[in-house]
């Protein structure tokens, strides 16, 4: 039988920690259509309605290069001529230059959040083979695939719309120029606003496209769900072992206060619960050991060793010891009967109630 018949199906979806070990990676649902549709759409829009300072700019170049025709020039100032013209320019498209860098964050950040991924910085100049496969991998393919529908789509529906639009182009000859110009100024906002809706489109299909694939890959087995949890909230054994260490201390500390207690209820033999009350620092008496079987013997043979008075009560040993807590103070249901057990030791002892 082939070894991929043995491999446990990835049924089960991605938890948290996968999705997050994945993103620290750098692998991420990342749809380079939507980003480059964000950006071409808020570009486009730009430089349709808030282009004039750009235009005005172009002009200005045009006019200042202009005006050294004819005119002899010697290096110095053509330096100056070029230092002139390159400053314009790019403090001209300076606002668009940031606005698509800006945008560029903003649609990764909606995508993924905001994750710096110095793994995916480094080269991998060792294995250029890798890269290779990588450039010829089915992925690759898939995107290429896209590429051709989109540009497929964008021609077909181009063709139909100058059809449609064909009788006005023809009408245009007959306009002056200014009217032309405005005609044909409408004409490619419509054929842009056109482009624009096609790649929007294919860029919501890519996004959630991408998600898809990308939750896929990152499909776990059920084996590897119970792993994971087993790392998560740390192996039993371990557990069982820590638990096991912090109650053999818990009843080391416990069975050094039994020697302070006031009195010790048992069963006789099952069930044995020490109390501690201090008239001025406390409201009410104090669970302050409990235990059974052997416990419950440990804890007595303690008290006679220390002459604390032992009281065979096996219903109150028993409620005290399923309902309280060691270091809590008994609830008032059980002041009654633990004031009574006080007032006799106290007589005994020769103290006041």
């Amino acid at each position: 039988m082939a070894d991929g018949a043995d491999e446990e199906e990835k049924t089960e979806e991605p938890t948290s920690k996968r999705i997050d070990d994945a993103k620290e990676d750098g692998n991420v649902p990342k749809s380079a259509e939507v980003s480059g549709a964000v950006v071409l759409t808020l570009s486009s829009v730009y430089l349709i309605f808030f282009s004039d300072p750009l235009f005005e700019s172009i002009a200005h170049i045009l006019k200042y290069s202009f005006s050294f025709i004819g005119a002899n020039i010697d290096p110095k100032g053509f330096y100056n001529m070029t230092i002139t013209m390159l400053f314009t320019i790019l403090y001209t498209l300076s606002p668009l230059f940031f606005l698509v860098v800006f945008m560029v964050i903003v649609a990764n950040v909606a995508q993924f959040g905001f994750i710096i991924t110095p793994i995916k910085l480094k080269a991998d100049f060792l294995n250029p083979m890798g890269g290779l496969k990588n450039l010829f991998s089915a992925k690759k393919a898939l995107e290429a695939l896209k590429l051709m529908a989109k540009l497929t789509v964008i021609f077909i529906i181009m063709v139909v719309l100058l059809g449609i639009v064909w009788d006005d182009i023809i009408a245009m000859m007959d306009q002056n120029l200014h009217n032309a110009l405005q005609s044909i100024y409408m004409l490619i906002i419509y054929f842009v606003f056109t482009i624009l809706f096609i790649i929007l489109l294919f860029a919501t299909i890519d996004f959630y496209f991408t998600r898809y694939y990308y939750f896929k890959q990152l499909r776990m087995t059920k084996q590897e769900v119970k792993d994971e949890h087993k790392n998560i909230e740390g192996n039993p054994e371990v557990k069982q072992r820590i638990r096991s260490i912090q109650m053999k201390m818990s009843r080391q500390r416990m069975m050094k206060e039994v020697p302070n207690a006031d009195v010790v209820i048992t069963n006789p033999e099952h069930y044995a619960v020490a109390l501690q009350y201090d008239q001025e620092t406390q409201n009410a008496p104090v669970v302050i050991a409990k235990g059974i079987n052997f416990l419950a013997l440990k804890i007595k043979e303690l008290a006679k060793q220390n002459n604390i008075k032992i009281i065979e009560d096996p219903a109150l040993a028993r409620a005290l010891y399923d309902q309280i807590e060691v270091d809590q103070p008994i609830p008032e249901n059980f002041y009654k009967a633990i004031a009574e057990i006080f007032t006799y030791i106290y007589s005994l002892n020769g103290k006041r109630k």
